[in-house]
């Protein structure tokens, strides 16, 4: 699913721009989350509060906080979302080198070029997709999919394990981190409440526990919980064949 925040002073402007967006994503056949912003002060605090986004579409001439200012803010948070700035003032094209600009639309918008960008980032996106990425103390991280080993929950906070013997951790819900390498088709398995593991790193398994390797620690043994050992089992089995579940 797509995280898409629309920022922009004319609130005529950005409700159509919203459903242009959802538009695209309906021929693309590709689920969308939308967050229409009036100013870019209200868009970088809420994502200072831990809002993640893949793309932003970004006016300039705002009246609080121009669309360049926030940008900046945006950036010292998370360096990988997909910036396409929508001005009628090309003279900022300079300025917007400095915060990495995806792509510059200028108003009005033709719609072949709004369409074109779109799948651009869309590819750009996809092709990025190999990593996770999450928010912690108000910094947005990603690591390599391939590199996670497994995912605990302890307390409301996930812990990440990563093949380098580093963890990093993050506010959350585990369901919420399965249902969405679910919907990625990415291969790990649910076999505890509290664990979420990388099927690639899985050395043995019986009934009620399996081995995972730790990279460049010692293997450790997690438990399957009574509950989930006839689904694990099931799905351990799609997965080796090549068939994720893909609920």
């Amino acid at each position: 699913m797509l995280r898409i925040a629309i920022c922009d002073d004319d609130m005529v402007f950005a409700g159509s721009l919203e459903t242009t967006v959802i538009q695209e994503c309906q021929i693309l056949r590709i689920s969308v989350e939308t967050e229409v912003f009036s100013d870019g002060d209200t868009l970088v605090g809420d994502m200072e509060k831990g809002s993640c986004y893949d793309i932003i579409f970004l006016d300039i001439e705002m009246e609080r906080v121009n669309g360049i200012v926030a940008a900046h803010s945006i950036r010292r948070m998370d360096r990988t979302v997909l910036l396409i700035y929508i001005s009628g003032y090309e003279q900022y094209l300079k300025e917007l080198f400095e915060v990495e600009p995806f792509r510059f639309l200028s108003k009005p918008v033709n719609q072949k070029l709004f369409s074109q960008y779109f799948k651009d980032a869309c590819q750009r996106i996809t092709d990025t997709s190999a990593y996770y990425q999450f928010a912690f103390n108000k910094e947005i991280k990603r690591v390599l999919v391939r590199d996670i080993i497994y995912f605990e929950s302890q307390n409301r906070v996930i812990h990440i394990f990563l093949k380098d013997g580093f963890d990093e951790q993050f506010y959350g819900k585990l369901n919420d981190v399965e249902t969405e390498l679910v919907e990625r088709r990415q291969r790990f398995l649910r076999i505890h409440q509290s664990y979420l593991v990388n099927y690639d790193y899985i050395r043995q398994m019986n009934f009620s526990s399996l081995i995972i390797s730790m990279g460049n620690k010692n293997d450790i043994m997690l438990k399957i919980s009574e509950d989930r050992q006839k689904a694990v089992r099931e799905q351990l089995i799609k997965t080796a064949r090549g068939k994720a579940d893909t609920r």
